[in-house]
């Protein structure tokens, strides 16, 4: 091929590409962040809602409640608001409420907030359709109230000191992490829908869990004593793990961790 068709092909492709992006634009994305100071604050009470899209949490060592935000539409843009009392933070990240948040294939709504590590947290989490990756390990959560709507959801709760959970599953899968070593008796409520839970659970910590509900149970670990099913250390700890899941149509999958 010569010289003067190669040039003539890349100025035709050139073209083209223009012309395919004037018909089909980029579609507009927008950013926010946000950061809080929470140095003075022993206890915080937090409340995240996200009608779709991803949410990402994470915690930090530094006493800092970070955010960033990036979405396709402007009225996406989360509703923040902090109220702080002596040793004490209240803080509530919220989408507005739309009579129809339905995505797009283009669309984004992605959320990534880092919580502080060493502060005592309450936290009440409202998640709708989408993903999404929450990953408390090591944290020092107090309570933690979820609700998952549809999609795929993963929880770590490894090596925490929760001791109140409770959490309403909707259609897809939760992926739930309550392996590790314990400081404090944990009791949680399970509400499964229609999709599939798996809870990963300590193996050095007493464990005793109740299933109640129509559809399976594969169980990787556990034995069962009379209602229950129980782990090797189940009362030979000085805390433990109790757990009753309502399972409704879905699967439940039992394992052992660390």
């Amino acid at each position: 091929m010569s010289i003067k068709m190669k040039s003539t092909r890349i100025a035709l492709l050139s073209t083209f590409t223009a012309i395919m992006a004037f018909c089909h634009p980029a579609t507009a994305q927008h950013t926010s962040s946000q950061s809080l100071d929470l140095k003075n604050v022993k206890t915080l009470q937090a409340e995240i809602q996200i009608n779709a899209g991803t949410l990402k949490i994470t915690t930090q060592t530094i006493p800092k409640a970070d955010s960033r935000f990036t979405y396709t539409k402007e009225s996406w843009k989360p509703q923040i608001k902090y109220n702080g009392e002596p040793g004490k933070g209240l803080l509530s990240i919220k989408q507005p409420e739309e009579k129809n948040t339905n995505m797009k294939d283009k669309d984004r709504n992605d959320w990534d907030i880092k919580l502080p590590q060493g502060v005592v947290t309450t936290l009440n989490l409202r998640m709708g359709a989408g993903e999404g990756n929450v990953d408390l390990s090591r944290a020092k959560i107090n309570r933690l109230v979820m609700e998952a709507g549809a999609g795929e959801f993963n929880v770590n709760l490894a090596n925490t000191s929760v001791s109140d959970l409770q959490v309403n599953a909707g259609v897809g899968e939760v992926n739930l992490d309550l392996s590790g070593n314990r400081t404090t008796n944990l009791k949680a409520t399970i509400n499964g829908g229609i999709g599939s839970l798996n809870l990963v659970l300590p193996r050095k910590t007493g464990v005793r869990v109740k299933v109640n509900g129509l559809g399976g149970l594969d169980n990787e670990g556990l034995k069962k004593q009379g209602g229950y099913y129980v782990n090797e250390a189940y009362g030979k700890t000085s805390h433990s793990v109790d757990i009753t899941i309502n399972g409704g149509l879905g699967n439940v999958e039992l394992a052992l961790g660390d």
